[in-house]
């Protein structure tokens, strides 16, 4: 079995990322908007996607960082679990979105609540449920979830 090369992952993009997510969703609870759950179901996907124009990553790239709010945590890391878990989140909030729209609005509220569960979950104490899902898929021999996590020192 070859190695796979050394990657790195920039884990202060992927905490700005959450930390948007949370506020966002938070706001969106609070002022029963459909728009803004939509909007982070929208950039969710498109991070998840590893789009360059991700708007969490624009604006972490762009304003945050570049602004020197935060200082870059770079770490040998996939990046492939961190995206399976932003298109777990994305499907979340797409549903709740449709949820929304369609009257559900308990249904929707609590899809987004588990979004916002989680995302604390993994700012607070790093851990990361749908990173988790994606290495045990991988050890499942899922095909798609080709990385193993990465071996420490």
């Amino acid at each position: 079995m070859s190695a796979q090369p050394l990657r790195m992952v920039d884990h202060t993009g992927l905490k700005t990322g959450i930390a948007f997510t949370i506020s966002l969703l938070l706001i969106a609870f609070i002022i029963d908007s459909w728009v803004i759950v939509a909007f982070v179901a929208i950039a969710q996907l498109m991070g998840g996607l590893g789009l360059p124009i991700a708007p969490y990553r624009i604006i972490y790239q762009n304003g945050v960082k570049l602004a020197g709010i935060v200082k870059p945590h770079v770490i040998e890391d996939n990046p492939e679990p961190h995206r399976f878990a932003m298109l777990v989140g994305a499907l979340f909030n797409g549903a709740a979105v449709l949820a929304l729209l369609t009257g559900a609005s308990t249904v929707a509220w609590i899809l987004v609540w588990v979004v916002i569960a989680l995302a604390n979950l993994n700012f607070w104490l790093n851990f990361c449920l749908g990173c988790w899902m994606y290495y045990q898929f991988n050890r499942l021999g899922v095909p798609g979830f080709t990385h193993a996590p990465v071996q420490e020192g």
